[in-house]
Parts: structure tokens; C-alpha cells; sequence
């Protein structure tokens, strides 16, 4: 634990800017009212049927966040040279459209699996949905960092050497009182657990093994997502610009999350920020994997816990 509070107090004495942390969280906040305000992300993005204009919008949304949270990070910091770097565009370009295409409602069950049958429709998709990451996020990523970074670094924090992983486990059990009292909100256990959303039905003779399949994939999806987040975001930008991803990737890490509990909403700007600050420093992301895959499994086990009543006192 002192290593990590180490790392967050060299972050602040040598990187954090107080005028650029309240304009980004400005940002962030409007975006989660706008969002928020009578379904607005739900209807307008998430909802919208048709697949280029849902990934138009999501590019849109993206942009917003991730090049608006640098720019108004920029301006507090007297800074904005970065504007005429033209590596910058390419990495925002790559950091905005490959997630927009990813989070669409592009049909990867037939494009992974091929036909499926109706009954079993709802499994197939989601579990093509979280492999779609190793398509859309890793091999992009892993494409660029070929060409622009392996002389730099490691993959974008795939580095395990001299890696203590004691303090993630120990910010994950603080956790626990948290989920804990998530387990008996109403919101909460309308989304969690998420193989509840699977469409299969504990009658099927399969039923256990439908739900053990997901969980693995659920699990894989959160894997991708701190590496494109901590790693690629965080770390490729780090090569040429520094600090100066992190706050961004905070703002755009808050939209991802929209149409989720608007308390797990909020909470992932200072998860991101925590867990990008960890990853700037020590250019690995296997604490932040390790922190996120508990919290995500954790969820669904106290969500369980809660939907059975054992949490109701």
C-alpha cells in the first residue's frame, strides 16, 4: 500500500494540475447530465439503429471526451503544442474509432460463431460481444505498437517483471464494504448479475455450463478494456506526450460506463485515474487487470447474494 500512495504522491507533485483536473472533471460531469437526462445516451446512441450512425455517434461522444479533456487540459497547463503533432491525431483517431466500433451493435456472433440458434441467440452474442475486444483492441494495438513503439516498451503494459501485486489485492479487499452495500440497491441488482441477462434458462439441461462459458468471457472483457484504457491510451500516448493521456483517458473511461448504475458511473473517472496513474508509473497493467477482473467477479457475486435475499437484514 505504501508503494501506491508513493506513486499517487509523485503523480501530484510532479504531473497534477489543479485548474486542468476541475476543467476535465467539468467536462465529465456535464457529459454524465447530458447523458443521464432522460435517457439521452440510451436513446440516442446505445438504442440507435442504425449501425454507422450508432458508430458515428459514438465516435462524436468519444471525441467529446478524450480530445476535449485534452484540450482543456492543454489550455490550464499553457500548453497546447500537441495540436500539431500529427502522431496525436493518428493515436486519437485510433483511441475513439476502434472503441466505437467496438462498443456497436455490430453482429459478432455471426461473424465468430456463424448461424446460431435462436434459443441460444442471447449467450452467443454476448459471449462474441466480450471476445470482439481481442479483434477490435488487442490486434489493432498490437499492429501499431509493431511499427511505432516495440523499440520503446513492452506491449502497453504487458510487463510482469518487478511487479508487486500485494497492494491491488489489498485495494480490492477495501473494496469489499463498498459492493457489499451495492448487493442492496435496487439499481444495482436490476443490471447485476450479468449472466442474468444471458437468456438462458436454469431449466436447460446446460444451464451451469452456459453461465461458467460466460463468466470467462464477461472476465476476458474486462482484460481488454484495461489494456486499451491503461495500456494503450495511457502508455502509447506516454512514449511522446508524457502525464498527459491520464485525465483524458478518465473523461472518455466515464462514458463507457453510460447507461450503467450512474454511482458505478461516477466512480470510474477515479477508478481510471487511480489505476492510470499506477499504470504510468510502473508501465504494467497487471495490477490494474487484477483490480478490475475482482471487482468485476465481486459484483456478480455479491449481486447474486443480493437478488437471494442473504444481504437483506
Amino acid at each position: 500500500m505504501k508503494k501506491i500512495i508513493s506513486i499517487l504522491r509523485e503523480y501530484y507533485q510532479d504531473h497534477f494540475n489543479w485548474l486542468g483536473f476541475f476543467l476535465c472533471t467539468l467536462l465529465g460531469v456535464s457529459l454524465i447530465i447530458v447523458a443521464y437526462h432522460k435517457d439521452f445516451y440510451l436513446t440516442y446512441i446505445e438504442r440507435e439503429p442504425n449501425l454507422n450512425l450508432q458508430i458515428i455517434r459514438y465516435c462524436g461522444l468519444y471525441a467529446i471526451a478524450f480530445v476535449g479533456a485534452f484540450i482543456v487540459q492543454g489550455f490550464a497547463e499553457r500548453d497546447l503544442k500537441f495540436l500539431a503533432s500529427a502522431n496525436w491525431w493518428l493515436l486519437n483517431v485510433l483511441a475513439i474509432v476502434l472503441f466505437a466500433i467496438r462498443g456497436s451493435d455490430v453482429n459478432y456472433a455471426a461473424l465468430i460463431f456463424g448461424k446460431v440458434d435462436g434459443d441460444v441467440y442471447g449467450y452467443y452474442s454476448k459471449i462474441a460481444y466480450n471476445l470482439g475486444g481481442l479483434l477490435l483492441l488487442i490486434i489493432p494495438c498490437f499492429i501499431y505498437w509493431i511499427f511505432a513503439d516495440r523499440p520503446h516498451q513492452n506491449f502497453y503494459g504487458f510487463k510482469i517483471k518487478d511487479v508487486d501485486l500485494k497492494p491491488y489485492l489489498i485495494l480490492l479487499s477495501m473494496m469489499l464494504p463498498l459492493l457489499f452495500w451495492a448487493g442492496t440497491q435496487a439499481d444495482f441488482l436490476d443490471t447485476y448479475p450479468r449472466y442474468t441477462k444471458i437468456g438462458i434458462s436454469e431449466a436447460h439441461q446446460h444451464y451451469k455450463l452456459y453461465i461458467s462459458t460466460y463468466e470467462l468471457a464477461y472476465g476476458s472483457d474486462f482484460v481488454f478494456t484495461e489494456f486499451f484504457f491503461r495500456g494503450f491510451i495511457v502508455l502509447a500516448f506516454a512514449t511522446k506526450f508524457g502525464h498527459r493521456a491520464i485525465l483524458p483517458m478518465c473523461v472518455y473511461y466515464i462514458t463507457i460506463h453510460f447507461g450503467k448504475p450512474l454511482g458505478e458511473t461516477i466512480s470510474s473517472f477515479f477508478g481510471g485515474l487511480l489505476l492510470g496513474v499506477i499504470a504510468y508509473r510502473t508501465k504494467s497493467i497487471y495490477g490494474g487487470i487484477i483490480v478490475h477482473l475482482g471487482i468485476a467477479y465481486l459484483m456478480e457475486i455479491f449481486a447474486f447474494l443480493g437478488r437471494s435475499g442473504y444481504l437483506h437484514f
